[in-house]
């Protein structure tokens, strides 16, 4: 299964143990170990004192390196003890959040995406570095789903494989350019391209299957129509989210070169388009021109294709004897290190 899981922290009333009888006569022969060996007291010779009194005999009664090896050693031997139980917690396990969405995002790469009518934090961007900006907020705030990452322009290709992995994503996404894919706009090919990606995912049947289509153009390449692929992806139970991005008309682009002159080119949206795709499937077409109406694109999105809510905690058995032997291990190399180490006792 494709969800992830996460372990929570085992409750102390979530303990038991197999054996309980083996516990009780295991602490209860400890228990009897450690008071004969307090009784016994440490080995030592007794020096004679010419004084003292008895607050100083007290004193000196208190040998601070046997009684920590004592501690020691009885905690290593109660633990001990515990293991022979066999003591069982309850482990909880489930998925993050439900059974998540599958979700693919079709990013146009075209050249009409280095058109400058964008604008981040305060300064002018090509419309490609806004998309991915925005993309990459939504991809952070989708927690639990499945995302995989489409690129077009004269043709299709995979960026990124659906992965719950969401810095995998992100990676993807950062290494987009303009013109990697050439500098037509073939949505149809996006859309079947995303479609197939969504087709061909091994998660539950009852996944949600979503494309988020993110483009500025009008389709003009390729040999799948925009309408025949919203079909396809409608007969797959897939939903398509269409974003138009940017302004329409005359537009400035962005030149290489730092001398080169501002050219201006006109963009055409093709907004019927976009519409009838997402209707068919029972999706929505939003228009953005600004940068606040892209992220708000982003949040409605985020609010169509809400994510599942937690589940119910399930359970397990899981043994806890490794926990506890290893405990035991560590306070034996504990005492040694202070009877051999820092409280060593000098002849």
């Amino acid at each position: 299964m494709w969800q992830t899981f996460a372990l929570s922290a085992l409750s102390a009333r979530a303990i038991t143990f197999e054996s309980p009888l083996v516990l009780w006569l295991a602490l209860l022969l400890v228990a009897l170990l450690a008071a004969l060996a307090a009784a016994r007291g440490p080995r030592r010779l007794r020096v004679p004192t010419a004084g003292g009194g008895r607050a100083g005999a007290a004193l000196a009664a208190l040998d601070l390196p046997w009684a920590s090896s004592l501690a020691l050693r009885v905690g290593a031997l109660a633990l001990v003890g515990v293991t022979a139980a066999r003591p069982v917690g309850l482990v909880a396990e489930n998925p993050v959040s439900g059974s998540g969405v599958d979700l693919v995002i079709a990013l146009d790469a075209s050249g009409s995406m280095l058109a400058l009518d964008g604008e981040l934090e305060g300064r002018q961007v090509t419309r490609i570095a806004l998309a991915k900006r925005v993309v990459a907020d939504f991809v952070r705030a989708r927690a639990g789903d499945r995302i995989g990452l489409v690129v077009f322009g004269e043709h299709a290709f995979t960026q990124c494989p659906l992965t719950v992995d969401h810095r995998l994503v992100l990676e993807a996404l950062e290494r987009v350019e303009v013109g990697v894919a050439g500098d037509a706009t073939a949505v149809g090919e996006a859309i079947g391209l995303a479609t197939r990606r969504l087709r061909s995912t091994a998660g539950p049947e009852e996944t949600r299957r979503v494309v988020v289509l993110v483009t500025d153009g009008r389709h003009n390449s390729g040999k799948l129509a925009p309408k025949t692929a919203a079909e396809l992806a409608q007969g797959e139970g897939v939903r398509i989210h269409a974003v138009g991005i940017g302004s329409e008309g005359l537009v400035p682009f962005a030149q290489p070169g730092a001398e080169a002159p501002m050219r201006f080119e006109r963009v055409d949206l093709d907004r019927e388009t976009l519409q009838a795709v997402a209707s068919a499937t029972g999706g929505r077409f939003f228009h953005a021109r600004h940068p606040e109406d892209l992220r708000a694109v982003a949040d409605a999105i985020d609010r169509l294709e809400a994510r599942p809510r937690q589940q119910d905690p399930q359970f397990r058995h899981a043994s806890l004897a490794p926990l506890t032997l290893a405990a035991a291990l560590f306070l034996l190399l504990a005492e040694a290190l202070l009877t051999h180490g820092i409280l060593r006792r000098l002849p």
